[in-house]
């Protein structure tokens, strides 16, 4: 393969500050949000609305960032979205009206389009292997666990009587300083680089687009759902902050002891079927059972998918791509926010006690389970390639 030139991040700290300062500030308001929305007419359906806009408004904007990518130089693209996201973030200072709460929600997830697709493409086209690209494209996933991991507990935590004030503060703060760490690579100018690349496989990218955004899907179902019932069982903001950074451990865990240093990629794709069943078991004892232990299993279960789910996938997109590479994870980015939008939405039936909400929740079961089926069919040729991938050096 053709040697490549650098791309626009002066070194991978940077990036991982910057995917870590996205979740985090997506993340430090969860725990206050049912509290904020306990007075509208349907709680679980405000909560809902508010996580399914910020998904909802990547999904427009993603594609359109990734054509702003061929122009601007990769460090400044990067510092914009932080602190445009910032700059979101206190709009919820304005008012605790439902509308107002989702202008701000949607304008923070418009700048989040920004940064996700520049990071990973950055990551991908610095590396020297393809063992290295998945273990780069991992551990930008592995930041943004970080910043999930903290952020809900440490929103739950500051969040004084159950305001949005302290989280709002903490959020914008650590946007700000990723913002400035960010600096240019030397010798570089833009993101995407024009230049000869592998053919781009257009039917495996579809159909990791669409698993990648199935497991997002699910992830949003189980956020809402978590939200909802924890809102629904009396538990605080810090209580509830407390469950969220659990499930964040345990994602972080589950990738870490699949994505170790120096790992096979295609063996990597092996734990993405066993990954949809755990994520379909989890939401079936949160949903069915309730409790506390059948609740903290099915934590465990959707959390350890959900973990293996998201780098796996991006990488083999990011492999699929070949010469589209930062298109495709642009419209990755688009796929992902949709699933987490409609998850989101549909998290607000799912775990209603009605009809429909049991129809919800079936239907989803039984899609997670036929993508462990996909998956499993394609174990050994995730992305066209019927043989192991080399980690030596291109």
């Amino acid at each position: 393969m053709a040697g490549r030139e650098p791309v626009g991040i002066a070194s991978a700290r940077p990036g991982l500050a910057a995917s870590a300062a996205v979740a985090l500030a997506y993340g430090v308001v969860l725990p206050v949000l049912p509290t904020v929305v306990a007075s509208s007419p349907s709680p679980a359906r405000a909560i809902a609305e508010l996580m399914a806009v910020y998904s909802a408004a990547m999904v427009v904007t993603a594609p359109i960032w990734v054509r702003v990518c061929r122009q601007l130089p990769a460090h400044l693209l990067v510092r914009f979205s932080l602190l445009g996201q910032a700059a979101a973030m206190i709009m919820l200072l304005w008012s605790s009206e439902t509308t107002v709460l989702l202008l701000a929600r949607g304008l923070q997830g418009i700048f989040a389009g920004a940064a996700l697709p520049a990071l990973q493409t950055a990551a991908s086209r610095a590396a020297g292997s393809e063992g290295d690209r998945s273990q780069r494209l991992s551990d930008l996933t592995r930041a943004a666990l970080v910043g999930s991991l903290f952020g809900p507990g440490v929103g739950g935590v500051v969040a004084a009587d159950d305001s949005l004030v302290g989280p709002v503060l903490v959020g914008a703060a650590v946007l700000v300083l990723a913002a400035a760490a960010q600096r240019p690579a030397t010798g570089s100018a833009t993101i995407v680089v024009a230049g000869p690349g592998s053919p781009t496989r257009h039917r495996d990218v579809v159909v990791l687009l669409l698993l990648a955004a199935l497991a997002a899907a699910a992830m949003s179902v189980y956020e809402v759902g978590l939200a909802t019932q924890g809102g629904a069982d009396g538990l605080s903001a810090r209580e509830l902050g407390f469950m969220f950074t659990g499930c964040g451990v345990v994602m972080l865990l589950a990738q870490s002891l699949v994505f170790r240093p120096r790992h096979d990629p295609l063996r990597a794709f092996n734990w993405v079927a066993p990954s949809f069943v755990a994520t379909a078991a989890g939401l079936a004892l949160l949903a069915w059972l309730g409790g506390r232990w059948p609740g903290a299993l099915g934590l465990v279960l959707v959390a350890a998918g959900s973990g293996v789910l998201q780098p796996a996938l991006v990488y083999w997109t990011s492999r699929a791509a070949g010469a589209a590479e930062a298109t495709s994870l642009g419209w990755r980015a688009s796929f992902t926010g949709a699933g987490q939008a409609l998850g989101s939405l549909a998290g607000g039936f799912a775990f209603a006690v009605t009809l429909a909400g049991k129809i919800v929740l079936a239907t989803l079961l039984l899609i997670l389970l036929a993508a462990a089926m996909l998956a499993l069919a394609r174990r050994r040729a995730p992305a066209g390639l019927p043989l192991s991938v080399s980690t030596q050096e291109r």
